[in-house]
């Protein structure tokens, strides 16, 4: 598959799919979101479900960066870094994904107890987070999924056989579904309910990078295991 390759169209999905995750990691930045003084936890008060998103799409980023280094790597010496690149890669994202999914549920739950505990807790709660910006929130989920658009189509243009790597197509489609999911539960309820469906989808997208990161753990495993024995 390599040998015929359309590299400038590889190279413009692997650009595609840097851009995306680079954006999901500032987007607090850009969504110009920073802790409120005294917030509870010092946790942002919204924005948490789109930089989630960076766990899964670094995933994706690093499976086409493996692709884009067999085109300039000899291949014996990459099968023997590669899995121990990725044992440890995946294995630090799944910590960091565990850690983070823990902090969300505590957010969420502390989220609903306060707009539950009427008046006080409602009043609170209000004031910390019923600003959601989702104008920001949905023009940085649509430029997302205009970049993911980007990558999947110069993949497919740079070789048709990426369609037949079920686990790749898998994951890309997983990461599509993450947008959309964001997108649906930041739309569908009143603007100062927002805060909690951010967070419920955070979870959500949270939970589908852990799946994706044992998957790769495993493999970066077996991997390891084919290269010492």
């Amino acid at each position: 598959m390599l040998e015929g390759m359309r590299k400038p169209f590889f190279i413009v999905a692997l650009i595609a799919i840097l851009l995306a995750l680079l954006l999901e990691l500032g987007s607090m930045a850009i969504l110009h979101v920073s802790p409120q003084p005294g917030s509870p936890l010092s946790i942002a008060p919204n924005g948490k479900a789109i930089p989630m998103m960076a766990f899964l799409d670094g995933l994706v980023f690093y499976a086409t960066l493996i692709i884009g280094i067999a085109l300039i790597v000899p291949e014996r010496v990459q099968s023997k870094v590669q899995g121990i690149v990725t044992l440890i890669v995946s294995f630090l994202l799944v910590i960091g994904d565990i850690a983070a999914l823990f902090i969300e549920i505590a957010l969420v739950m502390l989220m609903v107890s306060l707009l539950l505990s009427i008046p006080f807790g409602t009043i609170a709660y209000f004031a910390i987070w019923s600003n959601f910006d989702t104008g920001n929130a949905r023009l940085m989920l649509s430029l997302l999924m205009t970049l993911k658009i980007i990558f999947a189509v110069c993949l497919v243009l740079a070789h048709q056989r990426f369609l037949e790597n079920k686990g790749f197509v898998l994951i890309i489609a997983t990461s599509f579904v993450a947008n959309l999911i964001i997108a649906f539960l930041q739309g569908f309820v009143p603007g100062f309910l927002v805060s909690i469906t951010d967070g419920v989808a955070a979870i959500i997208v949270c939970i589908l990078a852990i799946i994706w990161g044992v998957i790769y753990l495993i493999g970066g495993v077996i991997s390891v295991v084919k290269a010492i024995v």
